[in-house]
């Protein structure tokens, strides 16, 4: 009959490893979570909201029906794959919620922008400048009132 303990790896490996498990303790202390300014949470409302003002106004200059989506979260993603003409602007909307699948649906958000600023005649290159923090208001803000 062969026996478990007849393999040199499992003397070895496990049998000097579980006491080091065993011995563990649970610790009740709570990691320490980090305090979030008002600033912080001022500057990102800010930043949202004049975001949602220039899509807004771009969805107006391409005649969009129901520009407003551009202030809800979700619709706004849906308002932006319908105003680029996307097949199944309803699909991508709920797979861009999906974790995981949501990098193929943000890849599918980029190519609506691409879309939108050929649309309205801007180079698509100006997306690139998005890379830089802040930068992405400046470029939205000139799409949306030039």
């Amino acid at each position: 009959m062969l026996y478990l303990s007849e393999f040199s790896w499992v003397n070895s490996a496990i049998g000097m490893m579980l006491p080091i498990f065993l011995a563990q303790e649970a610790t009740t202390e709570l990691p320490e979570v980090p305090e979030v300014e008002p600033t912080q949470i001022g500057s990102g409302l800010i930043g949202y909201l004049i975001m949602a003002f220039f899509c807004y106004k771009i969805y107006q200059k391409l005649n969009v029906e129901n520009a407003w989506f551009a202030w809800i979260p979700i619709l706004g993603t849906y308002i932006n794959f319908k105003a680029a003409d996307e097949e199944n602007p309803v699909l991508w909307t709920i797979l861009s919620c999906i974790p995981c699948i949501n990098i193929i649906a943000s890849i599918k958000l980029i190519m609506a922008w691409v879309r939108i600023f050929k649309k309205l005649e801007k180079s698509p290159w100006l997306l690139l400048i998005c890379i830089i923090p802040c930068a992405v208001l400046f470029v939205f803000g000139y799409v949306a009132f030039t």
